[in-house]
C-alpha cells in the first residue's frame, strides 16, 4: 500500500522535531526550495544544513490543522505550526503557517518539493 500524505507529513514533522538531517535527506525532493518567514529561500541542500551544523534545534514541532488538496500526483498541504526552537543562539519560537507541496515521485515515492512557511498572525489574537 503507498504511503499516504498525511502519513508523509508526519515523517517529516518528527524529521524537523528531531533536527534529523538523514532523515531529510530521504525526504526533500532534489530540486527542493524552501521559503523562510522572513522571505530567504534555501536549497535542499542548506535546507539539511540547519540541522547537520546543529545551527537549528527544536525541542518542540507540532501540526494541527492540516488541510489537504490533490492534484494527480502532487498535494499541497495547508497547516498551522507552533515550535519551540533556536536559530544560531536566537530565539526561533512560535507559531507559523505552512504550506507543503508534496509529490509523488521514483516508482510513487513521496518527496516534498517546497515549502513556504509564514508568521501566523491568527495565532496572536487567539
Amino acid at each position: 500500500m503507498s504511503e499516504t500524505v498525511t502519513d508523509f507529513v508526519e515523517k517529516w514533522r518528527r524529521a524537523e522535531e528531531d533536527g534529523d538531517p538523514a532523515a531529510l535527506d530521504r525526504l526533500l525532493a532534489d530540486d527542493f526550495l524552501g521559503v523562510g518567514p522572513h522571505g530567504f529561500l534555501r536549497d535542499r541542500a542548506q535546507w539539511i544544513a540547519r540541522y547537520s551544523s546543529g545551527a537549528v534545534r527544536n525541542s518542540s514541532f507540532a501540526l494541527r490543522d492540516l488541510r489537504v488538496r490533490r492534484y494527480g500526483p502532487t498535494a499541497v498541504v495547508v497547516a498551522a505550526q507552533t515550535q519551540r526552537s533556536v536559530n544560531g543562539g536566537a530565539d526561533a519560537s512560535g507559531a507559523f503557517r505552512f504550506t507543503l507541496v508534496v509529490v509523488r515521485q521514483d516508482e510513487g515515492i513521496l518527496r516534498l518539493a517546497g515549502l513556504h512557511v509564514s508568521p501566523d498572525a491568527a495565532a496572536g489574537s487567539a
